[in-house]
């Protein structure tokens, strides 16, 4: 049985039980095949896939966000497909990303940490559209890509990587000008090209006149840097044990010439309301300012008519927390508020200013796309096909999603944190059925069960009113997690360099 298949197609509440067993096929067609001309797409002569990085979804206009933060996205999917519920497969770069261009989930792919790289067995989009007569370019804007040791450039034939700064506040034009710059290029051949923005990652920073438009007087000492919402996530149990007994393997977070000592001397940040409304108005800010940038991709996109004859998809790799769960940043738990991301496409042949209620997943983009370059469906893909669901007279698809915050492998630079903080280190599981969502952190009794058609922020455990239903994710998830794929080989696992590891703690990723 092959959990990780999403393709089995269900109408009505008659297939509802057989459902929730989780008694689904590989990529099984529709019950009812939609009209031709509706489930396919003419091969394109381009494929742009834009990721912008920490990108939560309801923090854009078009998803219900209160604050103005996105008027070229909103235009732009305005003309094409917005998919209401997209989530990703992970609360991090690396994993998320990885996923993206194989369509397998963490689990399968390998890159599952700092520590371990995507798997030689495992091939990426760019390596297939290649082979397929594409040419392939990436330009990117952090390590976890960038760094070739996570086996993520694979398959690009041009490739660039530009370093970013936790404390930049300037757009980054860079990755903007390099894009369009291969766009001009002539080419004889159609045209795969990946553009990833780090912009509205911590550090929160961005131009005065963007910060200005959403963030209100402050007086406190909470700036939106990834070091301090790292010490604001740390847990209670580790920062006392580390007050009381000090240990400098244990309690040191760094390499570099400046590490954090979680010591007598650290005090570690608490917030007040105010403090996490000024957190999202700065996080906002940046979000207005990648918009005006990509408002200027848009705007050369339009000029030349290259989505005449092209297709472009706007994503994210995962969200960002704002205590809603007690947390901030991202990075370690599965609720929505670190997965809930924007899928947009606009192209040739794609419908406009349709929006689409069925869940879908961050897994599924790969197939979608091979699909649409006139490849033949790969059965090996966890992912599906999301082209059907273009014709609006299709049924939803109510299939399992999986979210993955990996304990194996949680090791980074050489120390596993589990090992590090014990039972108070959060690492967390989940698995979605339709509206409904199990939620496990690794320690507690017993897994919450949540309705996000009446619950969507998960404040109430349901868990109690769907005992058999909550017994069937939660066998499905543990048998997720006890099978564990060979491609996370410990064998082959890789080590970052100083500068590399000072460079992600700055940007708030806890590795010691």
């Amino acid at each position: 049985m092959q959990l990780d298949s999403r393709t089995s197609w269900v109408r009505g509440t008659i297939l509802w039980i057989a459902i929730l067993g989780f008694s689904i096929s590989c990529h099984e067609p529709p019950v009812d095949e939609p009209d031709a001309a509706l489930s396919t797409i003419a091969p394109p002569e381009l494929i742009i896939l834009i990721s912008i990085d920490t990108l939560r979804a309801d923090h854009l206009t078009l998803y219900g966000h209160s604050r103005f933060t996105s008027p070229r996205i909103d235009l732009f999917a305005s003309e094409g497909v917005t998919f209401l519920d997209a989530s990703s497969v992970a609360p991090w770069t690396l994993p998320a990303h990885a996923s993206l261009f194989t369509g397998l989930y963490p689990q399968q792919h390998g890159a599952v940490s700092a520590a371990y790289p995507l798997s030689q067995g495992v091939p990426t989009l760019a390596e297939k559209l290649a082979a397929a007569g594409w040419d392939t370019a990436a330009v990117v804007n952090t390590i976890w890509l960038g760094n070739p040791q996570f086996q993520l450039q694979r398959g690009f034939e041009d490739f660039l990587f530009i370093q970013d700064e936790a404390d930049r506040k300037l757009p980054n034009d860079q990755i903007t000008n390099q894009a369009m710059a291969w766009l001009e290029e002539e080419r004889t051949a159609p045209l795969f090209l990946f553009i990833h923005y780090y912009d509205v990652h911590s550090d929160y920073t961005s131009l005065s006149r963007y910060e200005k438009k959403f963030v209100e007087p402050y007086q406190g000492e909470i700036d939106g840097t990834g070091l301090q919402l790292q010490l604001i996530n740390l847990p209670d149990e580790y920062v006392e044990m580390c007050k009381k007994d000090f240990d400098a393997e244990k309690c040191t977070l760094g390499s570099g010439p400046d590490p954090i000592e979680i010591g007598k001397e650290i005090e570690k940040p608490t917030l007040e309301e105010a403090d996490i409304q000024h957190l999202e108005t700065l996080y906002d800010a940046g979000i207005r300012q990648i918009d005006d940038e990509l408002g200027r991709l848009f705007s050369f996109l339009e000029n030349r008519g290259l989505l005449e004859h092209g297709i472009a998809v706007i994503t994210s790799d995962h969200g960002e927390e704002f205590m809603e769960h007690g947390r901030v940043f991202h990075h370690l738990t599965t609720y929505q508020e670190s997965l809930r991301i924007p899928l947009i496409m606009r192209g040739e042949g794609l419908p406009q200013g349709l929006k689409i209620e069925t869940p879908v997943s961050l897994v599924d983009i790969p197939a979608t796309l091979l699909s649409w370059a006139g490849l033949p469906p790969d059965d090996s893909l966890a992912g599906m096909d999301l082209t059907p669901l273009l014709d609006p007279q299709t049924h939803p698809i109510i299939s399992p999603l999986f979210l993955e915050r990996l304990q194996f492998g949680e090791a980074s630079a050489g120390v596993d944190l589990v090992e590090v903080m014990g039972e108070s280190a959060p690492f967390y599981f989940s698995v979605r059925q339709g509206p409904y969502k199990l939620v496990y952190r690794v320690g507690e009794d017993a897994p919450v069960l949540y309705d996000l058609s009446t619950d969507p922020d998960e404040q109430k455990d349901v868990a109690a009113l769907h005992p058999e239903l909550t017994g069937k994710l939660w066998n499905a998830l543990e048998a997720r997690r006890a099978n564990r794929s060979p491609a996370i080989n410990p064998s082959q696992g890789i080590e970052l360099d100083p500068l590399e590891i000072e460079r992600l703690r700055a940007l708030g990723y806890v590795i010691p």
